[in-house]
């Protein structure tokens, strides 16, 4: 009876501590190999200069200065989720291809533990990735812009913090997207073509046809400029699709992360590593 009383208690700290441990050791794995590092630093290095050239090609361009400035923001965060994408994608997918997922799984016997743990750190590591790059590209683009007289007042304190709450949670969630596709597809090679196809290809051909158009802000690239972006049609086109209201667009988002995720766990992870 004893032994019986003294085991429950005991099932909840242990789940508990199992998580911990899987964090930990996702988040050692993250600060102690230099992959993730570089590719953090290309992801800001590019969006910068994507937003360098948006708004260095804006002058004459009839959008308003709110769009301007906000779609310089989705130019940059649009070219860094993509690569924080790809690195949630190697933090699971890259573990098959390097052989090292047999002695994860051996410290995290839980697959869906460590999945969990992977999504977590890596979300995590996409949020920090995300607040620089908006904090940078806010930085370069409001000031150029005011100096050619292209803000005139008219930047909206609902809209600039759209752009910036937006844009660095669609950073933050698309990395998380990158793991759960990781986990599903296991190979990195076929997972990074299929996310760069879908999303170069793929979308914008649904938003560039009239038919299919009205699909295009419920896909994760149309959710991140509702998100994001203040006007009222996806960045860039006149006709483009009409963008949905932010709130809808993040549970989009998060509900293509948690889907694949699930997904994942349910049936890829459950195969023989080897």
């Amino acid at each position: 009876m004893s032994a019986a009383t003294t085991a429950v208690p005991d099932a909840q700290p242990h789940a508990t501590s199992g998580m911990a441990l899987a964090i930990r050791t996702e988040v050692r794995k993250l600060t102690t190999t230099k992959t993730w590092w570089v590719l953090g630093l290309v992801a800001i290095a590019v969006a910068v200069l994507v937003t360098v050239l948006t708004v260095a090609g804006s002058e004459g361009s009839g959008h308003t200065p709110l769009d301007i400035f906000t779609g310089a923001l989705i130019g940059g965060v649009q070219t860094a989720y993509m690569i924080t994408a790809i690195v949630g994608i190697t933090a699971v997918a890259g573990e098959y291809r390097h052989h090292t997922v047999t002695a994860s799984y051996l410290s995290v016997p839980n697959r869906g533990r460590l999945i969990t743990a992977k999504l977590l750190v890596l979300t995590g590591y996409g949020l920090l990735v995300g607040i620089i790059v908006v904090a940078i590209c806010s930085a370069i683009a409001a000031p150029w812009l005011s100096a050619r007289g292209l803000l005139g007042g008219s930047l909206t304190a609902s809209g600039v913090t759209r752009a910036v709450v937006g844009g660095t949670a669609s950073i933050a969630v698309m990395t998380g997207v990158g793991v759960a596709l990781g986990a599903l597809l296991r190979n990195q090679i076929a997972a990074v073509g299929a996310l760069l196809i879908y999303l170069f290809a793929i979308e914008q051909t649904i938003n560039s046809i009239s038919l299919t158009r009205p699909a295009y802000p419920y896909l994760p690239g149309g959710a991140v400029q509702s998100l994001a972006y203040s006007g009222h049609r996806a960045f860039g086109s006149a006709t483009g699709a009409e963008l949905l209201n932010p709130w809808l667009a993040a549970l989009i988002i998060v509900g293509y992360a948690v889907v694949i995720t699930a997904i994942a766990v349910r049936t890829t992870i459950r195969r023989d590593v080897s």
